[in-house]
C-alpha cells in the first residue's frame, strides 16, 4: 500500500513533460507563422462541431491541440493564437465562439502555458480544471448556452457545480496527457536540438535540486 501511494505521489509531483527552453531553435519569424498555422488548425476543429454534428464534436474537442502547442513554444505567442483563432471564428463559425473561448480555447493555452513552465502533473491538472469549470460555468449561468448539452440545464444548483467541476477535472487530465502524447512523438520525430526533452532521471533531479537545470545545459552543450 505505502509502494502504491509513493508512486501516486511520485507521478503527480512529476512534470508530464519537460525540456529545456533555451535548446529550442526556432526563430522569432517562424514562431509567428507556426502560430498563425496553429490557429487556422485550431479554427478549423472547432468549426467542426456546427459543420458536421455528431463526429464534428469529437473533432472540436481536439482544438485544444494547436493552442497547446502553439503555447508551449511560447505563452506570448499562445495568447496570439488563442485570439486569432477567435477572430477566425467570428468569420466562419461564430456558433462556436462561446464554446471555443471558454473551454478548449483557454483549456489549450493553459496546459501549454503550465507545461512550458515545467509544472508538475497536479498543478497542470488543477489550473487547467479550474479554467475549464470557471469558462464552462460562465457559459452555463451568465449566457445560458446548454455547453454540455440539451440534457444539462443552465439553472444553478450545487449538485450540477460538483458535476462540472469532476469533469472538468478529469477532462483537463485526459487533455494533459494527450498532449503529452502528442508533444513526446513530436520530440522523437523532429530534428534534434528543435525540441529537447529531458529523461526522467533529470527530470528528477530536477524536482530534487535547483541546480539541475544548469548541469543539463552544461551536459548538451
Amino acid at each position: 500500500m505505502k509502494r502504491i501511494k509513493s508512486k501516486a505521489l511520485q507521478y503527480w509531483q512529476h512534470p508530464f513533460f519537460r525540456i529545456n527552453h533555451n535548446l529550442m531553435e526556432l526563430s522569432p519569424t517562424t514562431k509567428l507563422v507556426l502560430s498563425a498555422i496553429l490557429s487556422s488548425f485550431a479554427a478549423i476543429c472547432q468549426s467542426a462541431g456546427g459543420y458536421a454534428p455528431g463526429i464534428g464534436y469529437f473533432v472540436s474537442a481536439m482544438t485544444t491541440l494547436p493552442i497547446f502547442l502553439s503555447a508551449f513554444v511560447s505563452v506570448r505567442h499562445g495568447i496570439l493564437s488563442y485570439f486569432v483563432t477567435i477572430l477566425l471564428l467570428l468569420l466562419i463559425q461564430p456558433s462556436e465562439l462561446l464554446t471555443f473561448s471558454f473551454t478548449t480555447g483557454i483549456l489549450g493555452l493553459v496546459i501549454g502555458g503550465s507545461f512550458y513552465r515545467s509544472k508538475t502533473r497536479f498543478w497542470v491538472v488543477f489550473l487547467a480544471g479550474a479554467a475549464l469549470f470557471i469558462g464552462i460555468i460562465t457559459i452555463l449561468f451568465i449566457f445560458r448556452f446548454p455547453v454540455l448539452g440539451p440534457g444539462v440545464g443552465t439553472s444553478f444548483h450545487f449538485r450540477l457545480l460538483l458535476l462540472v467541476a469532476i469533469f472538468s477535472l478529469l477532462y483537463a487530465w485526459l487533455a494533459a496527457g494527450v498532449c503529452s502524447f502528442v508533444l513526446k512523438r513530436l520530440a522523437h520525430t523532429l530534428p534534434n536540438r528543435v525540441i529537447n526533452s529531458l529523461p526522467d532521471q533529470q527530470e528528477l533531479n530536477y524536482l530534487e535540486d535547483g541546480s539541475a537545470k544548469e548541469e543539463n545545459v552544461k551536459a548538451r552543450k
